[in-house]
């Protein structure tokens, strides 16, 4: 594996820089002016293993997140954020990849997983859950912030399923969508709510609302299914500001 050093120190460096900057001034652009001082490739963001391609595909249907092209995002890294990267999320591997600036020889780095606290890729916000923060789950890694409401915060976390073909000349791989896993955290907790028995556990008061919307979602729910649970947790969610209701 090829190692990546950390030259994170010479932030104390530029110390001085932060009074330059007044408190309207953009968290964002004070950190990308950091970047651009001492080059992003010497921060504590370049340290991860050299990526190289696991899997052949010859369509759309690959492993990774809407695309394999990089797509504009950022990362919270070792308690460190940085911004404007060019990022591809591996959903199969559930790995995050950045881009490499041209100075620091291009190519691809695999960011440690347990070093991002989350990230964004493309308008879509993720974090990652660990089991001793969230026990039960089925599955942990990243999640993406599907719904954040005062009540609740709906997560969910995209899979892909593994086929291998075969064409006349050599073996490749296709990546279909997975069923997504949905986690609730409600009053401190984490719930998994995949299904409508699961939801009714965590909100029994609400089951027959709960009915009704399935009922009549019957068509979202089949051709949008992270929608109908996003839809769902806002009907919730409305149900429980109401005055009358003891599921609060």
């Amino acid at each position: 594996m090829f190692f990546i050093r950390n030259y994170f120190k010479a932030f104390m460096l530029l110390g001085f820089l932060v009074s330059a900057y007044g408190q309207d001034s953009s968290e964002i652009a004070y950190y990308n002016y950091f970047d651009q001082k001492i080059g992003v490739e010497n921060t504590g963001l370049y340290q991860g293993v050299v990526y190289a391609e696991k899997y052949r595909t010859i369509n759309e249907l690959t492993q990774f997140f809407k695309t394999r092209d990089f797509l504009p995002g950022s990362v919270c890294y070792d308690g460190q954020c940085y911004y404007d990267l060019d990022l591809r999320y591996d959903v199969f591997e559930d790995q995050v990849l950045l881009k490499l600036i041209s100075k620091a020889g291009g190519g691809t780095l695999k960011l440690f997983k347990d070093k991002i606290g989350s990230f964004e890729i493309d308008g879509h916000q993720f974090i990652r859950l660990d089991q001793k923060d969230a026990t039960g789950l089925n599955a942990y890694g990243f999640y993406e912030i599907a719904y954040d409401g005062p009540r609740f915060t709906l997560y969910s976390k995209p899979t892909k399923k593994n086929f291998q073909r075969k064409d006349r000349r050599s073996l490749y791989y296709e990546f279909p969508d997975g069923p997504t896993e949905h986690v609730l955290l409600y009053n401190g907790n984490y719930h998994i709510v995949n299904s409508k028995k699961e939801q009714v556990q965590v909100f029994p008061d609400l089951k027959k609302d709960i009915d009704k919307f399935y009922n009549l979602a019957r068509r979202l729910r089949k051709s949008d299914p992270n929608g109908f649970h996003v839809g769902l947790m806002k009907r919730i969610e409305l149900l429980l500001t109401q005055p009358n209701n003891t599921s609060k």
